[in-house]
């Protein structure tokens, strides 16, 4: 299987819209609501794609929030693609990528239940460190859920 990443083209950007959106829909079968990410401090933006064959099955974007440090908003593979290792070749492009432009730091956020994107992180060295908790103050039905 011939995986390839690169950095995007103006030419992705039909497939790069689909992927998001799917990802977007897909983000709504896990709990909790969408983590605002930090703005970018900068025009700063790595875009990757990656995939099989000439097929793109995946992206990645991060942004420069701060001087050395870059969050990544997003990484997304469609499901046929999952598994075969285009996450991780995603994240191994943009971590080098990253470490060669003198990038001291990367972040990110995964959804509460979202264990593969967590999983991914994980095996690439981006560990928890807070947890972000909230709860709907217009929506009287969590008062019930409360542990007693």
């Amino acid at each position: 299987m011939n995986i390839f990443v690169r950095e995007s083209s103006p030419e992705d950007a039909v497939v790069i819209e689909k992927l998001i959106s799917l990802s977007q829909a897909e983000a709504t079968l896990y709990r909790g609501s969408t983590y605002s990410q930090p703005s970018g401090t900068t025009s700063e933006a790595l875009s990757l794609v990656g995939g099989v064959g000439s097929t793109v099955m995946g992206t990645l974007k991060a942004v420069r929030t701060a001087e050395g440090t870059w969050f990544i908003e997003y990484v997304f593979v469609l499901k046929e693609g999952r598994e075969v290792g285009i996450g991780d070749a995603l994240m191994l492009f943009a971590i080098r990528y990253l470490t060669e432009h003198h990038a001291t730091r990367v972040e990110s956020s995964a959804m509460p239940g979202d264990r593969a994107t967590k999983n991914l992180f994980e095996r690439h060295g981006l560990v928890a460190q807070t947890i972000l908790v909230g709860k709907s103050l217009s929506d009287p039905s969590t008062a019930e859920h409360a542990s007693q």
